[in-house]
């Protein structure tokens, strides 16, 4: 894959160019991307108004900016990033939108739920990070998809956090914390504690200065992650809930439409109509008992 010096083209994507102005304004349906520890969600339209663990950065891909309102503030462009934990209202006009979510474990996620509280939302420069829109309508048009697509997001990913703060590295303990919670995401605190030779007020103070989250709140998306591995699996929602940590189905439902605006019913069920391409199959992994209970 090269990128040219503006980040506005693709060339290992089929000769991927920014001057596809051309590329079509609408979608058919909507496309997921699932990238391990973060993932690329494109729908012909968004109004939503929800509070997620995750950072996010929207992109239009037609025409027109997009809207977000929080914290009692506007803000419009082609390019926006939100901070983690942030209720948001996003308005895509009615055009295409693209939205990249970072999860708590993906390495620049500290870059934004470590920021000032006062930076809630950035307005990007499109011409600076060309790259980054080039990938999410080229995704949005099923033009990059599976390795090409991990490779092309978290290059430019890298971009945009570089432009808001340095690389803040985890801390060994932490790191160590992290992978005992997705292996079991009930682990409690004085267990982490006890794995990493710290109690558990240290152990809950180390995991909020180097991630900006709770010990809570890490579990919480982990189970939301397990849950969307099953995207187009066709399995019970309450079979999803259990496996996934969720103390029920209503649980999973409450989580769910918190972060995403909707049911879990609707948003997976919406995964696998059609002709099953909306899953990109590339990243999304089959999903079996023995892989969910063991956290692989």
């Amino acid at each position: 894959m090269t990128v040219n010096a503006t980040g506005s083209s693709l060339d290992a994507c089929g000769g991927l160019h920014e001057h596809a102005a051309t590329m079509l304004e609408t979608m058919a349906a909507p496309r997921l991307g699932l990238l391990g520890d973060s993932f690329i969600y494109a729908c012909p339209a968004m109004q939503s108004d929800v509070c997620r663990h995750s950072a996010t950065i929207a992109c239009a891909i037609g025409p027109e900016p997009l809207r977000v309102t929080a914290g009692g503030e506007c803000f419009t462009g082609h390019m926006v990033a939100v901070r983690p934990f942030l209720r948001r209202r996003v308005d895509s006009g009615g055009h295409p939108i693209a939205l990249i979510d970072l999860e708590p474990a993906h390495p620049r996620y500290n870059t934004f739920s470590r920021q000032a509280p006062s930076d809630t939302v950035q307005v990007l420069d499109t011409h600076q990070f060309a790259g980054l829109l080039t990938c999410a309508k080229a995704f949005a048009h099923q033009r990059l998809v599976g390795s090409q697509l991990r490779a092309a997001v978290g290059l430019h990913i890298a971009d945009v956090a570089d432009s808001i703060g340095p690389l803040q590295p985890v801390d060994a303990a932490v790191l160590q914390m992290m992978a005992t919670l997705r292996m079991d995401p009930t682990a409690g605190l004085a267990a982490l504690g006890l794995r990493v030779g710290l109690s558990a007020r240290r152990a809950s103070q180390a995991f909020v200065a180097a991630l900006g989250l709770t010990v809570r709140q890490y579990a919480l998306a982990e189970k939301i992650r397990r849950a969307a591995m099953f995207l187009g699996s066709q399995r019970p929602l309450t079979d999803i809930a259990q496996l996934c940590g969720f103390a029920d189905s209503a649980h999973l439902s409450k989580v769910w439409q918190r972060c995403y605006g909707v049911c879990p019913s609707q948003f997976f069920a919406q995964h696998h109509s059609a002709d099953g391409a909306q899953v990109d199959q590339a990243w999304r992994r089959q999903v079996s008992l023995a892989a969910a209970l063991s956290g692989k």
